[in-house]
Formats: C-alpha cells, structure tokens, sequence
C-alpha cells in the first residue's frame, strides 16, 4: 500500500466530510433554530459519512466489515459530539473547547478501542489523536479569526464581508478535517500495522 492510499487518502476524505459538516455553519446557519440544532446537524453529516471516508485507513476486505467499522465510528461520534457539546455549553471558553475534545476523542476511541482499532494503551491512542485534533482546530481557529481582520495576525479583506465569513467557516472545516482526520488515519495504521 502507497503513503497516499495509507494516510492521505482517508485524510483527505474525511476533510471533504468536514467541509460538509462546516458547510452547515458557512451557509445554512439561518436555518435552524437554535445552535444546538445546528451543531446537531454538523454531527449527522460526520456520523453518516464519517466512517466511510476513514475505510481506506482500516482493515476491510469487504462490505461488511466496512459497515460495521462506520457504525462503531458513528456511535463513538455520537459520543464525542455529546461530551464536546456538554463542555462546550456549559464553560464557552478555551477550556470546555480542550475538555469536551479530550473527553469527547476518548469515548470515540474506547469506542473504535472495542474493536481491533486499538493497540497499547487509551490514553496514548487518545494522546495522538488529540495531538492532531487540537492543531487542526486550533489552526482552523486562527484562521477563522485572522480572515475576519481579527487578531494579531488579521488580514485586509479581499472580498464582501458575507462572503469572508463563509470562507472564515469554512476554513476551520479544512483545518479541522485535516487534523482529526489524519490523527484517527493514524491511529487506524497502528492498529494495522500490529
């Protein structure tokens, strides 16, 4: 198997799976009532195609196994979505951002961990997702933030103010696809490798 079909592949993919999720935020926004519903959809999109983007990086010989891989990662995304939700709404800061995402990529790997997605300890499996998680998300972030002309390191506006948000939005989708993505891709070669 090539670096491309191991790692970037499934990488790639699951950005494309963010990209779609963040489009719910970067132009549907106004759509839903409330801001639980909207990251409620966000997590549907990840929960239905999530899986099926990861499948190159795993062991699966055939469908089956493949549908199986999709619905555990679903259910540990359920997971994860739920308890970065919980952090998220009750602290709205930095550090319900860093809890909910620990606490949130723990339950999805135990979860995928149940399986043979898993090799050595939950804690250092949860350690290198997390590693890639948080640089993507923080540098998603960043970049949401300096497209907007905010921040230390903020840029001139090039087009509309509308249309700058929804490239802001969907900017952090990028960053965020990339990271986690290429984290849990990891995390499926390890276990592929043992």
């Amino acid at each position: 198997m090539s670096i491309f079909s191991k790692y970037l592949l499934p990488t790639l993919l699951f950005t494309l799976v963010a990209l779609a999720s963040f489009a719910t935020w970067a132009l549907g926004s106004h759509f839903f009532s409330s801001e639980p519903a909207m990251y409620a959809m966000c997590a549907a999109i990840f929960l239905g195609l999530g899986g099926l983007a990861l499948s190159p990086a795993g062991h699966f010989p055939d469908r089956k196994t493949r549908l199986a891989f999709s619905l555990r990662f679903g259910l540990g995304f359920i997971a994860y979505s739920f308890l970065w939700s919980v952090c998220w709404f009750t602290f709205r800061d930095t550090f319900g951002e860093v809890t909910g995402s620990f606490t949130g990529l723990l339950a999805l790997i135990a979860i995928l961990g149940r399986e043979r997605y898993l090799t050595g300890s939950l804690v250092t499996a949860t350690a290198l997702v997390f590693l890639w998680h948080t640089l993507g998300y923080y540098t998603g972030g960043f970049t949401y933030m300096a497209l907007q002309g905010r921040g230390p390191f903020g840029v001139e506006p090039f087009l509309e103010p509308k249309s700058m948000i929804i490239l802001a939005r969907f900017s952090w989708g990028l960053f965020y696809g990339l990271g986690l993505g290429f984290g849990l891709t990891c995390l499926l070669q390890r276990s592929r490798q043992s």
